[in-house]
C-alpha cells in the first residue's frame, strides 16, 4: 500500500519522569515473572527468537550482524533464513489504565493527521520491551511486520478447556455458522473438533489464535513504540523502516525521531521495520497495537 505518511512521530511526547515510571513498572513486572517461572523472552509469529531455538554461538553472531539487511544480502551471504533467529529480547506486558490514556490520544492524532482513517476497534495489551547491549551480540529485532492485513490473518478464536496442560477448542457453531451459546450466555467449546494448535514450549496457544472474544476476526492495523531511554545511555538500537523498493530516495529509513526518550513513532502494522542491536547499555520502549477489520 502507497502512503504520503508512512509514519508519524511525536518527538519528546512523554516527559522523562513518566518514562523512568514506566520502566521501574516494566523491569518489577519481569522480575515477578522470573519469580514465578514466567518466561519473558520476546517471541514471533514463526517462533524464531533466540531462546526457542537451539542455535550455536556462530549463528546467533551472524544474525545479529546481518540484522538490518534485506534476505537478498543474507542469501548473497550464503546464510540459510530459516536457520536465523530474528528476535533477542525480554518482554512483559502492561495493563495500567494510566499507559493507555497516556498514548492511545496520539495514536487518534497520528491516524488523523496521517491521512489513514482507518477504523480501529480495539487494541492489544501494551508490551515492555528490553534489549540488552552487548559489543557483538546485542539484543535485537530483525526485518519484520507486525500483521499482515487480509482475512486469512485475522485473529482466530479460541476457548481454553484445560490449564494443566493446556487446550485449547475451538467455539461451537450451529447450522447457520453462528456461535452457540449455553444458558448462561458463554460460549460453548466444540469438543469434537481438534485441539487448536500450541507454541513450541506448549506454554499457551500458538500464534494466531486468542481466547479474548474482542480481537477474533481483526487484524493489527496501526502499530505504536515509545522510546523510554535517554539516547546517551545506550548504542545502536536504532529503528528502521523499509519504505519498500521503488521508494524515491532512501528505501531504508532510520527514525532519528525515535531516539530522543519520550519520542512516540506511529506507523501502519503492515510496515517491514527492525531494530538494529544494541551494541551497549540498555533500551527500553513501550509498544502497542490497534485492531480493527481487515480492509475491504
Amino acid at each position: 500500500m502507497k502512503l504520503l505518511h508512512p509514519f508519524v512521530s511525536f518527538k519528546k511526547a512523554i516527559n522523562q519522569d513518566i518514562c523512568e515510571k514506566i520502566i521501574s513498572l516494566g523491569l518489577a513486572k519481569i522480575n515477578e515473572n522470573k519469580k514465578k517461572g514466567i518466561s519473558t523472552e520476546g517471541k514471533t509469529f514463526n517462533e524464531k527468537h533466540k531462546k526457542n531455538n537451539n542455535f550455536d554461538k556462530s549463528k546467533i553472531l551472524q544474525n545479529a550482524t546481518t540484522v538490518d539487511k534485506t534476505n537478498e544480502e543474507i542469501k548473497e551471504e550464503g546464510l540459510n533464513l530459516n536457520e536465523l533467529i530474528v528476535r533477542d529480547s525480554e518482554i512483559c506486558w502492561l495493563t495500567d489504565k494510566f499507559l493507555y490514556d497516556l498514548i492511545l490520544p496520539f495514536i487518534g492524532k497520528a491516524n488523523k493527521e496521517a491521512g489513514w482513517n482507518w477504523h480501529i476497534e480495539t487494541g492489544e495489551t501494551l508490551q515492555f520491551t528490553v534489549y540488552h547491549g552487548r559489543e557483538k551480540d546485542g539484543g535485537f529485532y530483525g526485518w519484520h511486520s507486525d500483521g499482515s492485513s487480509d482475512f486469512n490473518s485475522v485473529i482466530k478464536p479460541a476457548i481454553k478447556i484445560c490449564d494443566n496442560p493446556p487446550r485449547f477448542k475451538p467455539p461451537k457453531k450451529n447450522s447457520d455458522s453462528q456461535f452457540t451459546k449455553n444458558l448462561k450466555n458463554n460460549l460453548i467449546p466444540d469438543i469434537d473438533a481438534e485441539d487448536l494448535p500450541l507454541k513450541k514450549d506448549k506454554s499457551g496457544l500458538a500464534s494466531g489464535f486468542s481466547v479474548d472474544e474482542k480481537k477474533w476476526g481483526k487484524v493489527r492495523k496501526i502499530s505504536m513504540t515509545l522510546n523510554l531511554t535517554d539516547p546517551t545511555k545506550y548504542e545502536g538500537g536504532n529503528l528502521k523502516f523499509d519504505l519498500g523498493p521503488h521508494m524515491r530516495g532512501n528505501r531504508f529509513k532510520v527514525c532519528d525521531d525515535s531516539r530522543s526518550q519520550g519520542s512516540i513513532i506511529v506507523f501502519p502494522s503492515f510496515t517491514y521495520h527492525c531494530i538494529t542491536p544494541v551494541t551497549s547499555g540498555t533500551r527500553y520502549s513501550l509498544v502497542f497495537w490497534c485492531l480493527g477489520k481487515p480492509w475491504q
